[in-house]
């Protein structure tokens, strides 16, 4: 039987308890993340909003089974740019894939813009998406305005 002497014991213990507490999921899934990308160039490059939308549909699907981590930074800051487009359609795929990816780094914009999705008018919004993503990375969302703040005179 083999004996270590204890700078050997440290060390194997060290090498196991920093391999059990690294999450075993943390690398860049290149295939996820090359898709992403050119579903993103799309949204992007496209110019009808349908075809815009049919595009932006993607993203939630293509990170419903993915974890933290597995695309990279780049991507999920394209994300969170996209956050920016026009159409709520789009910016409700956006925030579910972000919520998938429990991109923590779209945080603020995601609150930035929830009062104002909140308030659009509609059964399907982007405010029940962003609320979605924002619980998925452990943020409790603020509640929703009333109506009277919603349609406050101008």
């Amino acid at each position: 039987m083999a004996t270590f002497d204890c700078r050997t014991q440290g060390f194997v213990l060290m090498v196991l308890f920093f391999s059990m507490t690294m999450p075993a999921h943390s690398q860049i899934d290149k295939r996820l993340d090359s898709k992403l990308r050119a579903t993103i160039a799309d949204v992007r490059s496209l110019k009808s909003p349908r075809a815009r939308f049919d595009a932006a549909e993607q993203l939630p699907a293509l990170t419903s089974k993915s974890h933290v981590g597995s695309v990279t930074d780049s991507t999920v800051a394209d994300l969170i740019d996209l956050l920016d487009d026009p159409d709520d359609y789009v910016r409700l795929d956006v925030a579910a894939a972000l919520g998938n990816l429990k991109a923590k780094a779209a945080i603020p914009k995601l609150l930035s813009l929830l009062p104002a999705a909140d308030c659009l008018e509609g059964t399907l919004t982007s405010a029940r998406s962003i609320r979605f993503a924002l619980e998925r990375m452990g943020v409790k969302p603020p509640p929703p305005p009333s109506y009277n703040d919603c349609h406050k005179p101008k």
